[in-house]
C-alpha cells in the first residue's frame, strides 16, 4: 500500500504509530445469484472466476475508452459476491452492473449504502491486540476472516498495521465503545496523510479520466480474462509500452494546492492529493530531478508500490 517521516506529522511521533480509526465513506454493492460471479467478471479488469469464500480481489472499472471510473474491492462471502467501492462513483458504478444483466441470467443486485460501514484502525501490532485478538485468528493474504460479526481483514505495513472491519452501521458505536482508550478519530486529512505516506491510491486519483498504467495500477488489468469494458484500448497500450502520464508522490518547498501547472520547462503537472508540501502529482516527463513552478520546487519519487482505496 516508503517511509518519509515529513510527511505524516500527525501519524507518527518520533517514529512512533498513532493509534486511531476512520471511518470510511465508501459503497457496498450485493450480488447473488448463481450468475453473479460471471456477470461482475464481464465488467471488471480483473478475473474473479475463482474466488473463494473470504477471499478479496481488487479490481477497476473502466468506461469504453478504458479510464478508470471507480476502483472496487471485491469480496465472497458463501454465494454472495460484496463490492466495496467508491462513494463518489457509486451510482453510475451500480447503473453498469445493474443495466448489464442478461434476461437469462440468475442476478440480483442489492444497495448496501447506509446497512454496512467499513472501519480501519491503525497503530502497532501490539496495539492492534487491542482491537481484536489476533493472534487466535489465522487471516492470509488477500482474505478475510469471521470474527463475532464482523468481517476482519489485516494489513502489515512497515512497522504500521491497519485492520479493517466490515460491519452493520448499526454496530459502529458498540465496537467504539468496546475499543480500549487512547484510539482517537482520523478525520479525512489525517487519512489523506495516512494514504500519501503509505502510496494509497483514492477518488482523488481515478477521477482524472485516467488509464490504470498511468497511476501504475497495471496489476489490477488481466488482458488474458476475456472482454471487459476498456480491454481494447489498455491491450493496445500494452503493445506500445510509452505512458504520457506517470502518478509520482513529490516534496516541495512551498505549500502547492491542487490543480493542473506546467513547470519552468514546460511539463505538465496536475496534483491530485495535496497535503501542502507533500502529495501525489501526475507528470508527463521525469527527465527533471528538481520540477520549478514559479518560485516553488517540486522534487519527486518513485512509489514503489500502490495500492487502492
Amino acid at each position: 500500500m516508503l517511509q518519509e517521516n515529513a510527511v505524516v506529522v500527525n501519524l507518527l511521533v518520533d517514529n512512533m504509530v498513532k493509534k486511531g480509526y476512520y471511518i470510511h465513506q465508501c459503497s457496498f454493492t450485493v450480488a447473488e445469484g448463481s450468475d453473479s460471479i460471471e456477470h461482475i467478471n464481464r465488467l471488471i479488469t480483473s478475473n474473479i472466476k475463482q474466488i473463494n469464500h473470504l477471499q478479496s480481489i481488487e479490481s477497476l472499472i473502466c468506461n469504453a475508452n478504458g479510464r478508470i471510473t471507480d476502483s472496487l474491492e471485491i469480496l465472497r462471502i458463501d454465494n454472495q459476491i460484496l463490492l466495496l467501492g467508491n462513494l463518489e462513483a457509486s451510482k453510475e458504478t451500480r447503473k453498469l452492473i445493474v443495466s448489464g444483466i442478461h434476461w437469462n441470467e440468475d442476478v440480483r443486485i442489492m444497495n448496501g449504502d447506509g446497512i454496512l460501514t467499513k472501519v480501519s484502525f491503525i497503530g502497532t501490532k501490539k496495539d492492534l491486540v487491542d482491537i481484536i485478538p489476533v493472534g487466535k485468528m489465522i487471516i492470509e493474504d488477500n482474505k478475510w476472516a469471521i470474527w463475532g460479526e464482523y468481517y476482519v481483514k489485516i494489513l502489515d505495513i512497515e512497522d504500521i498495521s491497519k485492520i479493517d472491519i466490515i460491519l452493520k452501521s448499526s454496530e459502529i458505536e458498540k465496537i467504539l465503545e468496546d475499543i480500549p482508550s487512547g484510539y482517537e478519530k482520523l478525520e479525512e486529512k489525517d487519512w489523506r496523510e495516512f494514504r500519501v505516506f503509505n502510496g494509497i491510491l483514492s477518488f482523488e486519483e481515478y477521477k482524472h479520466n485516467l488509464l490504470p498504467s498511468e497511476l501504475g495500477l497495471d496489476m489490477l488489468v488481466d488482458l488474458k480474462k476475456g472482454c471487459y469494458p476498456g480491454q481494447e484500448i489498455h491491450a493496445r497500450m500494452e503493445s506500445r509500452g510509452k505512458l504520457k502520464k506517470k502518478i509520482s508522490r513529490f516534496k516541495s518547498n512551498k505549500d502547492i494546492e491542487l490543480g493542473k501547472y506546467r513547470s519552468k520547462n514546460g511539463e505538465r503537472i496536475n496534483v491530485t492529493t495535496s497535503l501542502g508540501k507533500t502529495g501525489f502529482f501526475l507528470i508527463n516527463d521525469f527527465e527533471d530531478e528538481i520540477l520549478i513552478i514559479d518560485d516553488i520546487e517540486l522534487r519527486h519519487e518513485e512509489l514503489n508500490s500502490i495500492k487502492i482505496c
